[in-house]
């Protein structure tokens, strides 16, 4: 949604009315503003002869259009819509440049279009753009607005505010409007994915403690030759110590690995859905998962260590494995 704005503002109307001619008007007079209208709706296309597939619809006017968004073209341009035209995306099955293509409107009127232009597959499902003509029951349920070189951006806010204050419209920021209208997560559904991930790390530190414990029971002997061989308790503990360390790292090393892997595979998938993201790491979560498993693992191999030196070396290194 963000990249795909060009807009300094965006306004949205007060009700399902829409904005009516005469605010349009107003907008439109506001000194240092370009304001593009575009209103929703539906097209559908019939394709082999017998499945009539519905796409979501803009109306707006090219060239506003073309200035106060950034369609994500794979052939044509945006400046090229006009009345006998449609842009559409690359799932119709028809999806070059100047092919025309039977199309219902969403007031039920047959016509033949010619395409303009061709989106990329996208996840925001890259629908169809035709011009307000093609849209006429339609009202304008939002409006882009770009600042005019020079124009200020306090100025240009307050004289938009003006005019849709009679209405009760919205002027947003394009960040403001971004995340007032982005998808997010439900409550239920991430109180879900934590109690699932907070299972998954209880197992894992289950799992991290039983493994450690018991290679450190069989280490017994070992243990045992090594204070016969002169080093101290202390030295004992610090080295299987430092061994618990040690595979901690490598298992986070490995599960980083793995984590980037999955990661770059998302990245790839989105950028073929047209969407140019970054990869964004929570290190601080990372680090702090990272030491709590260090931290486990460390005490399930020096408390059982420190427990069975207190036996006597000799006694324990005549153990049998």
């Amino acid at each position: 949604m963000r990249g795909r704005t060009a807009a300094d503002f965006v306004l949205t109307p007060a009700s399902d009315a829409g904005f009516d001619d005469a605010r349009l008007k107003r907008l439109r007079a506001v000194s240092g503003a370009e304001v593009s209208a575009s209103s929703s709706g539906a097209v559908y296309v019939l394709e082999d002869g017998m499945a009539l597939i519905r796409s979501e619809a803009r109306a707006a006017d090219p060239e506003p259009l073309a200035a106060t968004a950034h369609l994500p073209l794979a052939a044509g341009k945006v400046s090229d819509l006009d009345d006998d035209s449609v842009i559409v995306n690359e799932e119709w099955q028809k999806h070059s440049v100047g092919e025309r293509v039977d199309v219902w409107l969403a007031d039920g009127t047959t016509k033949s279009l010619r395409i303009a232009a061709v989106m990329t597959i996208g996840t925001g499902n890259n629908g169809v753009y035709v011009t307000p003509r093609n849209a006429p029951e339609a009202p304008a349920d939002r409006a882009d607005v770009r600042l005019a070189d020079g124009a200020d951006t306090a100025t240009v806010a307050a004289g938009l505010r003006q005019a849709v204050r009679a209405s009760g419209g919205q002027v947003l920021t394009r960040d403001a409007w971004v995340r007032a209208t982005s998808p997010e997560t439900n409550r239920t559904t991430r109180t879900g994915l934590f109690l699932v991930l907070g299972i998954a790390l209880l197992c894992t530190r289950i799992s991290l403690a039983n493994t450690m414990v018991m290679a450190t029971s069989d280490r017994v002997r070992d243990l045992a030759v090594l204070r016969l061989a002169g080093t101290t308790r202390w030295q004992v503990l610090r080295l299987v110590g430092a061994e618990a360390l040690m595979v901690v790292m490598v298992g986070g090393l490995l599960g980083a690995l793995v984590a980037g892997v999955d990661l770059l595979g998302m990245w790839g998938a989105l950028g073929l859905l047209s969407v140019r993201t970054s990869i964004e790491i929570p290190w601080a979560t990372l680090a702090a998962a990272t030491g709590a498993c260090a931290v486990l693992a460390v005490l399930s191999v020096v408390v059982p260590a420190a427990l069975s030196l207190r036996r006597g070396a000799v006694e324990l290194a005549g153990i049998r494995e």
